[in-house]
């Protein structure tokens, strides 16, 4: 039997990682992490200078999207590359995030949590 979806969030500090890309291509949507992982988590490494967290590359990748709603924030900076998060939440098939990108609402039929 596969992992529950709050599992696979074992060891990430989701609200303290920080979202790099938003990726649409029919009904998949990618994100693009630079996720913030705790000490017990397979990957972690003391942060580096300067660091909060031992940032790790990864993503969420959402498959079989029946409802997505995506709402932009204006940008003022657009070299920017790391946008923090504020809120996050999945509840069985739906997901919900609030970041300095915007805000992201979707239903999905697969929700996959990947570390690279």
């Amino acid at each position: 039997m596969g992992k529950s979806i709050a599992s696979r969030f074992d060891n990430i500090d989701v609200t303290r990682s920080v979202l790099r890309a938003v990726i649409i291509n029919d009904d998949e949507l990618t994100l693009e992490m630079d996720f913030c992982l705790e000490p017990e988590h397979a990957d972690y490494e003391a942060p580096g200078a300067g660091e909060e967290c031992c940032f790790h590359p990864g993503l969420l990748k959402f498959a079989g999207i029946s409802r997505l709603s995506l709402d932009r924030a204006e940008q003022t900076d657009p070299a920017r590359r790391r946008f923090a998060i504020q809120s996050f939440h999945i509840e069985g098939t739906k997901f919900d995030m609030a970041c300095e990108w915007g805000t992201i609402h979707l239903q999905a039929r697969s929700i996959r949590v990947l570390t690279e």
